[in-house]
């Protein structure tokens, strides 16, 4: 059985202040809270665990839940959407525009996240009989998290409005945009703020899934990793690395075991999506308190012969990335065996011969499925999703060394990710800086396939509309730059008359 750690906390959490979620634009729900709530440290918790519900609320299109999950991979090479779900094919087939409702709920859900964090953040200096230690930790989580929201708001959007308050007026509500670099300098404010509090370094078994200290560091590394301040990310991973005796970060020796549902919350997890079968029954609709804390990511990537959607389909492009090395004893790289199933000797999925099952051209995501079951059972899942490894840290860490012109440097970070996978030794002495990005892009690939981070590498290294086009995958043809982004979504611009669209939509 899963522990519960959070997740209970997050459920009382959502019952308590679920009124704060809805018409954002039309009412001001700080006026009830403000006197019928925020008193004790009580409500700063439930508060803050609102903040966290975001992240996964099913609803409200949270970021590591089905739908924001699979739009992150079916933009890319590696997957395609089916087409029974209007959106989603729009999206993978590259002719979503402003319109699309589903990004627009992405759009809506960030920023839900954003207000309950300021929420917390305004209201936690009222709160009496509190230990100051605590306090400050909780401002600290919330603020990492609005934080987080920023990040996911300005990379998938660009450039968006920025509120750090709770509104006090009706014109309030109508915040025009800031550029991007001033989205981005809120991001790294909100995650150094963090990184610098007294949120410990590690949480006992019980409280996994939690904002560390350690988290924050990572994040805002990443943040300098994405706008190239590449020795500013290099000091933020460092500071992780150089400590691993510590902090107690390393990989999993076995890279299976990191979506097994054994081995969840590992000293590889760095920050960690956590989904329990707590809560409710009901998987959509209903009050906060009759929701389930599961999810339903495998049951939508399951084939059918299983009773899955089979809403998220790998490529051939995918599985050849996957398969293009053998290990040293000249097996398939783990990750490849771990990520999909497709028809290899003695392939067994969902306890069946691949090959008699599910037939023998057929390609389906093993990554975070319960293939071990006979199928998907009552569509929910709790297997938790990853917002961050530590092989993520190692490898960006190996980037920012190499874009520094470090190569040697970034040697031993790479070799630890292929020595995890078996891969053969191979002499990346004397490699210049464009040998070792190419190696570290085709490993982060590999390492990260299904976890959300493909389309934005891609992006951030220059090559996303080389590799659609070249992929001959989904609807490569009507790929143009202007779908390295979202567009502010319609709605938005109907109703915030101080919006305009982002260039070049």
């Amino acid at each position: 059985m899963k522990k519960k750690s959070i997740l209970l906390y997050l459920v009382t959490g959502l019952a308590t202040l679920s009124s704060c979620d809805t018409n954002l634009e039309l009412e001001n729900p700080s006026q009830l809270t403000s006197t019928s709530f925020w008193k004790t440290p009580e409500d700063l918790e439930s508060g803050v665990a609102t903040v966290y519900n975001t992240l996964v609320d099913n609803n409200n299109a949270g970021y590591w839940e089905i739908q924001a999950m699979q739009l992150k991979e079916n933009r890319t090479e590696n997957f395609v959407a089916r087409n029974d779900v209007q959106d989603r094919y729009a999206v993978s087939y590259y002719k979503n525009d402003a319109s699309t409702v589903l990004t627009g709920d992405i759009f809506k859900a960030l920023y839900i996240g954003i207000f309950r964090a300021n929420q917390v953040i305004t209201y936690a200096p009222q709160i009496k009989n509190i230990n100051e230690v605590k306090r400050e930790q909780l401002v600290a989580e919330a603020t990492f998290l609005r934080g987080l929201n920023y990040f996911n708001l300005v990379n998938e959007f660009g450039s968006v409005p920025i509120t750090t308050s709770l509104v006090q007026t009706q014109s309030d509500y109508f915040k025009s945009k800031s550029i991007e670099a001033e989205v981005w300098n809120q991001v790294i404010s909100d995650f150094q703020f963090a990184a610098n509090s007294a949120l410990p370094e590690n949480y006992p078994a019980t409280l996994r899934g939690r904002v560390t200290k350690n988290a924050a560091i990572a994040f805002l590394g990443k943040t300098y990793l994405y706008m190239k301040d590449w020795a500013k990310a290099e000091e933020q991973f460092n500071k992780l690395v150089s400590n691993e005796g510590s902090n107690g970060y390393g990989l999993l020796d076995n890279y299976s075991e990191l979506f097994d549902g054994k081995h969840e919350n590992s000293k590889e997890s760095v920050f960690e999506i956590q989904f329990s079968k707590v809560g409710g029954s009901t998987i959509w609709g209903g009050t906060p308190a009759e929701r389930t804390r599961a999810t339903t990511m495998a049951q939508e990537c399951a084939p059918g012969e299983v009773g899955g959607w089979n809403e998220l389909l790998p490529t051939t492009v995918l599985l050849n990335a996957m398969t293009q090395e053998k290990t040293v004893t000249g097996d398939f790289d783990p990750r490849a065996l771990a990520t999909l199933a497709w028809n290899y000797p003695g392939c067994i999925f969902y306890n069946s011969n691949f090959a008699s099952k599910f037939g023998a051209n057929a390609i389906w995501i093993r990554k975070n499925q319960n293939w071990w079951n006979n199928d998907e059972g009552d569509w929910k899942s709790e297997l938790n999703e990853y917002a961050m490894r530590y092989a993520d840290v190692l490898l960006m860490l190996a980037e920012a060394k190499t874009m520094q012109g470090k190569v040697p440097e970034a040697i031993p970070l790479v070799k630890r990710i292929r020595d995890r996978a078996k891969l053969p030794d191979i002499s990346m002495t004397g490699w210049t800086k464009d040998q070792m990005m190419a190696e570290i892009m085709h490993q982060r690939n590999v390492e990260f396939a299904r976890e959300g981070l493909h389309f934005f590498d891609l992006r951030r290294w220059g090559t996303l509309e080389t590799v659609i086009k070249t992929s001959q995958v989904g609807g490569y043809q009507l790929f143009t730059p202007k779908f390295s982004y979202y567009p502010i979504p319609q709605s938005e611009l109907n109703n915030n008359p101080n919006m305009t669209q982002n260039a070049p939509w």
